[in-house]
C-alpha cells in the first residue's frame, strides 16, 4: 500500500506540468470561442486532458518498470488511451459522429473482448453479456463527455470516483493493479483540477473526458466479473452522472433535438445558472459524490443495505432534480 503514495505524488506532478505545457504550446489552435450554447463566457483553450493522458502513460510505464507486479493489464491502460487519442483528434479536427461512433464501437468491443475471454462462461453467454456490455462502454465514454460543461466536474468527479472506488476495492479484496489505476487516474486529475478550478485557465477537451469516460466504464466492468457485488458500487458513485445525461439525452431524443449538438441544457448546467457559480455546482456535486453517495456504495457491499434500496437511494434524488429543472429543455 505505500507505493500508492509515490505513484499518487508522481501523477500529480506530472498531471500538473503536462496540463500547464499544453497550455503554452497548443492554447492558441485549441481556443474553445463561447456561443449560446456554452456555460463560459471567455474564449478559453481546451485540450487540457492531454496533461490527464500524458501523466497516465508516463506513471503507467515508471509503474510497469520498477514494480511490474502492481502495474495494471496493458490492455486496461492501451483501450481508455486509445479512446483518450479519439478525442485528441476530435479537439483538433471535429470528427463526424460516425467516424467517432464506428472507433468507440471497436474500441468498446475490444474492452468487452478483453473483460471476458477469462471468463468460463457459456458461447450464448458470451454473446449475451458482449450484447449488453458494448453499448454501456459506449455511452460510459460519452456520458462523461456530456457532463464536462463547467469548471471543475469532470476532474473532481474523476478524483470522487476513484477515491470513492479504491477504499471499496481495498474493503473488498479486490487486485491491487485496478486500485493502482484508479490511483493513477485520482491523482491525475488533481493535477489537472488546478488549472480547471474554481477558474479555468484550460477545459479538459474530449481528449480527458472520452478518456476518462472509458478507463471508469473498463474498470468497472473488470471488477464486476471479478465481484458482481462491485457493480452496484460503481452505479451509485457514478448515479449523478448516470442519471443527468441519462435523463437528458432521453429528453432531447423524445423530442427531437440534436442529441450530439452542443447544449447547456443538462440539470448540472442549469444549477450553475441558478447559482452564477461553476464552482459552487461542481463543489456541490463533489460532496453528494462523497458524503451521499460513497456511503451507500459501501454500505451495500458490505451487506448492510439491500442493493435495491442503496441504488433507489442514489438515483431517485438526481433524477427528481432533474425533472424539476427541466433537463433537456432549452434554455432560451
Amino acid at each position: 500500500m505505500t507505493h500508492w503514495i509515490p505513484i499518487a505524488l508522481l501523477s500529480t506532478a506530472i498531471s500538473f506540468f503536462a496540463t500547464r505545457l499544453v497550455m503554452i504550446q497548443l492554447g492558441k489552435h485549441l481556443l474553445d470561442t463561447p456561443n449560446n450554447r456554452s456555460s463560459h463566457s471567455q474564449p478559453t483553450p481546451r485540450g487540457g486532458g492531454l496533461g490527464i493522458l500524458i501523466s497516465c502513460i508516463l506513471t503507467y510505464i515508471c509503474v510497469w518498470v520498477l514494480i511490474p507486479d502492481q502495474a495494471p493489464d496493458f490492455f486496461l491502460v492501451a483501450i481508455p488511451v486509445t479512446m483518450g487519442i479519439l478525442g485528441l483528434l476530435d479537439d483538433f479536427f471535429n470528427l463526424g459522429i460516425r467516424s467517432r461512433l464506428f472507433i468507440q464501437f471497436a474500441l468498446a468491443l475490444a474492452g468487452t473482448y478483453y473483460c471476458i475471454t477469462a471468463t468460463n462462461w457459456s458461447p450464448i453467454h458470451l454473446i449475451l453479456i458482449s450484447g449488453l456490455l458494448v453499448p454501456l462502454l459506449i455511452w460510459s465514454t460519452n456520458l462523461y463527455n456530456f457532463m464536462d460543461g463547467i469548471n471543475g466536474i469532470a476532474a473532481l468527479q474523476a478524483i470522487s470516483t476513484c477515491t470513492a472506488m479504491s477504499g471499496i476495492l481495498i474493503i473488498q479484496g479486490v487486485n491491487a493493479e485496478e486500485i493502482t489505476l484508479l490511483v493513477i487516474i485520482g491523482f491525475a486529475g488533481a493535477g489537472f483540477l488546478y488549472w480547471n478550478f474554481p477558474n479555468a485557465k484550460i477545459f479538459m477537451g474530449d481528449t480527458g473526458s472520452l478518456f476518462l469516460g472509458c478507463a471508469f466504464g473498463l474498470l468497472a466492468v473488470k471488477t464486476s466479473i471479478q465481484n458482481p457485488e462491485l457493480a452496484t458500487a460503481w452505479l451509485i458513485i457514478m448515479a449523478f452522472f448516470i442519471s443527468d445525461a441519462t435523463y437528458t439525452l432521453c429528453v432531447r431524443l423524445f423530442s427531437g433535438q440534436k442529441f450530439y449538438l452542443p447544449h447547456r441544457s443538462h440539470s448540472y448546467q442549469k444549477l450553475a445558472l441558478r447559482f452564477g457559480s461553476h464552482s459552487k455546482t461542481s463543489l456541490l456535486v463533489f460532496a453528494i459524490n462523497m458524503l451521499w453517495l460513497f456511503p451507500l456504495a459501501l454500505l451495500s457491499t458490505s451487506s448492510h443495505m439491500h442493493p435495491i434500496l442503496a441504488l433507489a437511494l442514489a438515483y431517485c434524488p438526481p433524477i427528481i432534480m432533474s425533472i424539476k429543472l427541466k433537463a433537456g429543455k432549452t434554455i432560451n
